[in-house]
């Protein structure tokens, strides 16, 4: 009895992990399809609540608000810190912990077309909503924030805050212009990787990086 104590122990974990990621898929797919049929405005958290087959309060258990839950998860966000900073421990520069953090994440994007349709409409619903639109805005700047806060926190007392709030920044701004092309490409019909459109990119920003050591213009 003792060993198949043990093993149901050890699986519920699991089991309820997997749940709890259903249950937050079922919410932001409800979420996303209501929004586009009926905009934000005219979407409730009782109606999300309704298509995903829960309750508003199991709604709040995993979004503050019915705008969040379109939002890619916290997750995402949390595991682009863990893998910065397990980056820093290892030695690598700040750039290469930044890029290395945020390519793990653009490859494993490639790596599930079914999401990719997703995306392209989630895209599209911020463009024509101006709440989300907003909510986009602030989330990124309080990633960049965290991010911040995390690097200088791994690199220790050297580190300077400005010099890596700039680089963070420059890194995101790179992957949001990979996301913009990869999206034009694909409504275009055009297969793309973003994890390559990034590596384009980098090129030709760091070619133009170098000019940086120009004396700069009074």
């Amino acid at each position: 009895m003792a060993p198949d104590s043990i093993t149901d122990d050890a699986a519920t974990p699991g089991l309820r992990e997997r749940r709890r990621r259903e249950t937050l898929r079922e919410l932001s797919d409800a979420a996303l399809e209501l929004f586009e049929q009926h905009g934000v405005h005219g979407t409730t958290v009782d109606d999300i609540a309704a298509r995903a087959g829960t309750s508003p309060r199991t709604f709040f258990r995993y979004f503050p608000t019915k705008e969040a839950a379109v939002f890619p998860s916290s997750e995402d966000a949390a595991e682009l810190v863990r893998a910065m900073t397990d980056a820093i421990a290892r030695g690598e520069t700040l750039i290469r912990a930044i890029e290395h953090s945020w390519l793990r994440l653009l490859a494993d994007f490639d790596a599930h077309p079914g999401e990719h349709r997703r995306a392209l409409r989630f895209r599209r619903l911020v463009g024509a909503e101006p709440t989300l639109l907003a909510l986009a805005l602030r989330n990124e700047a309080e990633q960049t924030d965290r991010l911040t806060d995390a690097a200088v926190d791994a690199a220790g007392a050297d580190a300077d805050v400005l010099t890596t709030r700039a680089a963070i920044a420059a890194v995101a701004l790179i992957v949001r212009l990979a996301f913009d092309e990869w999206a034009g490409r694909a409504e275009a019909g055009t297969a793309a990787s973003v994890h390559a459109i990034y590596l384009e990119l980098r090129r030709g920003v760091a070619s133009l990086a170098e000019q940086l050591n120009d004396p700069a213009p009074h």
